[in-house]
């Protein structure tokens, strides 16, 4: 197994021993693609691969990403939200604390230097050193398309377009548009690049308009395994070291607890969403 594109998921001792053991089989059978799918047992035993809600041949990745009738239902919507919401609680808990700090002399003199008259070029300090996207700012706002509907500020463009998370400044003219995607593992990279390509022609606007728009792709794998794209959008926004690890750590969970419970009910064609703890 070789997936280049996703954070190394390492299980401590006592996380294993904590660990239901019908959770650490599914861990680690689905990583290896060794659960009994209905094209295992057929391989294994020689029974029908059909899966069992829509009929299709069901391997693993039928199961937790491609099912039609599970996606009609909102299986796989309703995963993506709780991934969606616990990476929302870390980049809204990281907005509010650096809102809330005081600017130091160093902030107040690169914020300064963001100002330029009309007709001028922006002035480069090279004794500055990069605060970073976040820290220069502290009128920072978010919304996630979550609970209720996430309309684009207008400010910035108009558009229907509905990014999973956007957080932005008035003062610096500067928007992060967050998407998110729980795909198969090997499917990332080009999940990475499909959602890239969405928002082009709306940061080109943007743009337009005096808007710097960084769009994010993130993605987080459905047996649990977090994609690079996202640890370094961590990093970007400020979230680091134990955090960012805490961070990865909780997305991890989040996605390999909802696929557990997609895989538990594969044969279930009644639908009912499960709280994650």
């Amino acid at each position: 197994m070789n997936w280049e594109s996703v954070e190394k998921r390492k299980l401590s001792w006592s996380e294993i021993w904590g660990m239901e053991s019908n959770r650490l089989n599914f861990i680690i059978r689905a990583t290896y693609d060794v659960l009994p799918s209905p094209v295992n047992l057929q391989m294994w035993f020689g029974k029908d691969p059909s899966c069992l809600l829509c009929t299709v041949p069901a391997i693993l990745k039928h199961i937790l990403v491609g099912c039609r009738t599970s996606l009609t239902q909102g299986r796989c919507t309703w995963r993506h939200n709780q991934v969606l919401r616990c990476l929302a609680e870390k980049v809204e808990g990281k907005r509010k604390s650096i809102n809330a700090q005081p600017f130091t002399n160093q902030e107040e003199r690169q914020l300064s230097s963001t100002f330029v008259r009309e007709g001028d070029k922006p002035r480069t300090s090279p004794s500055t050193p990069d605060l970073g996207p976040l820290k220069v700012a502290r009128d920072r706002q978010m919304q996630v398309d979550l609970d209720q509907r996430l309309i684009f500020p207008t400010q910035i463009v108009i558009t229907t377009l509905r990014p999973d998370l956007i957080l932005w400044s008035n003062s610096q003219k500067l928007a992060y548009v967050i998407e998110l995607m729980v795909p198969w593992e090997e499917a990332i990279e080009e999940a990475f690049e499909r959602k890239k390509l969405r928002y082009a022609n709306l940061a080109a606007e943007a743009e337009d308009r005096g808007w710097k728009i960084k769009v994010r792709p993130v993605e987080v794998g459905c047996r649990g395994f977090v994609a690079s794209t996202t640890a370094k959008l961590l990093r970007e926004i400020g979230i680091r070291r134990q955090a960012q690890q805490q961070a990865i750590r909780e997305l991890a969970n989040t996605a390999e607890r909802t696929s557990h419970w997609l895989w538990l009910k594969r044969a279930d064609i009644t639908w009912a969403a499960q709280a994650v703890s």
